[in-house]
């Protein structure tokens, strides 16, 4: 795919992040729904939050795919997503109470359902590591993990259970569990009550999401993929322990909807013109001092699902490289750019040193990275007001300069930069 045919793309396209989220996923996918016949959500559950604002107003997306806007879209939720159906309702709410229609959503009948249980058991496991603090995770407490891991170990309720005849028995039988493993002392007559009346609402929404994508391919429809969170919080090649439970990275679609990455067109890696991350977890490019409250204050730096403030970071190209190869990125997608202006001076990461000699990033290892000595480039700032720019030419030069070498260091090319918050304050290369 050209430079110039992103607006107006056609194929299949993944957008994933490069970073440790809170990118601006969100954001990009509403732009490129514009194009697409399905929007597909992989991996994630409530813990992860996609802010799109548009002409309707400005919504904070967790399970919900972003691509709802364009009501000719279909937008599927895989099967490898954790479903919090608390969560899911109340954005169905949200969104029809600002006139949005939701009848294009479907749900996978084999997504693993969040319940109760895992919420609480989030929830206990983090207040046990309070006295260690270098223990805690950073977990938003949303029960996505403990949902997970029930998966794994081939127990827990899944989407589809809710249309069975004999869910109340399976809801009773994993109730009495729960309560005699965990002492919970959770009350089957209350959940059941509650999830009867979510299963009337959501019924309408269940069905096999694979099938829909096979049939979109064959039919040489445009298909959207939508990642959650970002490639260094991913179970298996993120900064572990301090990771998300489910795969940020390319795989994660191979797993969610049996559709091989080979057959992807355009992978597009996201993030923001700096680095953030939320919760626990090592940041060699962490950034202190005047220069955090500036970012932090100007970038609206708060988590969408937790509320909590976001460490801001400058631009680290090493790992963002990392997240390149290991996912066969094509293009990068740059967002927040406007946040740097009036900066003096900014820094961007082009190399680590451990113990005084040049390292690479080492996956699925938190302890490496925070040993990890940042070696920085100076680029001088820029104090124009960008948002208004729709041209890279129009840019200003130090701005200008600051993307030719991301492009330069990551060996692709940027395509998308948002200038602003809003839909079109955006500039296509």
């Amino acid at each position: 795919m050209s430079k110039e045919t992103l607006k107006n793309w056609q194929g299949t396209i993944a957008v994933m992040g490069v970073d440790w989220g809170d990118s601006g996923k969100g954001r990009l996918i509403d732009d490129l729904a514009s194009n697409a016949h399905v929007v597909a959500r992989w991996g994630g559950g409530s813990n992860t939050g996609h802010t799109v604002e548009n002409s309707l107003g400005k919504f904070a997306l967790h399970i919900m795919p972003s691509g709802i806007f364009n009501k000719d879209v279909i937008c599927l939720v895989g099967r490898n997503v954790a479903v919090d159906l608390e969560s899911l309702l109340l954005e169905i709410e949200n969104l029809q109470s600002a006139g949005v229609t939701v009848d294009n959503l479907l749900i996978d009948e084999q997504a693993s359902l969040t319940m109760p249980w895992h919420r609480m058991r989030d929830g206990l496991r983090e207040s046990l590591r309070e006295n260690n603090h270098s223990d805690k995770i950073g977990t938003t407490g949303r029960g996505v993990g403990p949902t997970y891991a029930d998966r794994t170990e081939r127990v827990g309720l899944l989407v589809g259970d809710l249309l069975s005849s004999d869910f109340k028995e399976k809801l009773k039988e994993e109730v009495e569990i729960q309560n005699q493993f965990y002492r919970l002392g959770l009350d089957y007559q209350e959940i059941h009550r509650k999830y009867a009346k979510y299963a009337r609402k959501i019924k309408r929404f269940i069905g096999n999401t694979t099938q829909v994508l096979k049939k979109a391919k064959e039919n040489g429809q445009n298909i959207l993929f939508e990642g959650a969170q970002g490639y260094f919080l991913d179970i298996d090649a993120g900064t572990y322990p301090f990771v998300t439970s489910s795969n940020p990275g390319i795989v994660g679609i191979w797993r969610c909807f049996d559709f091989h990455p080979s057959e992807i067109n355009e992978v597009i890696g996201i993030t923001k013109a700096y680095m953030t991350r939320v919760g626990e977890g090592p940041m060699p490019t962490k950034i202190n001092g005047e220069e955090r409250k500036f970012i932090v204050e100007k970038g609206k730096e708060r988590g969408t699902t937790t509320g909590r403030e976001r460490t801001p970071g400058w631009l680290d190209l090493v790992l963002i490289k990392a997240a390149v190869d290991a996912n066969k990125i094509n293009s990068l997608a740059i967002t927040k750019l406007d946040v740097l202006s009036g900066l003096k001076i900014i820094k961007v990461c082009t190399g680590y040193r451990l113990q005084g000699n040049p390292a690479d990033y080492l996956a699925h290892d938190a302890r490496f990275l925070s040993q990890a000595e940042p070696v920085y480039e100076d680029f001088e700032g820029w104090q124009e007001d960008i948002s208004s720019v729709r041209r890279f030419d129009d840019l200003p030069k130090n701005a200008k300069r600051f993307i030719k070498r991301v492009e330069e260091y990551v060996g692709i090319p940027v395509k998308f930069i948002s200038v602003g918050p809003k839909r079109g304050e955006v500039i296509y290369i």
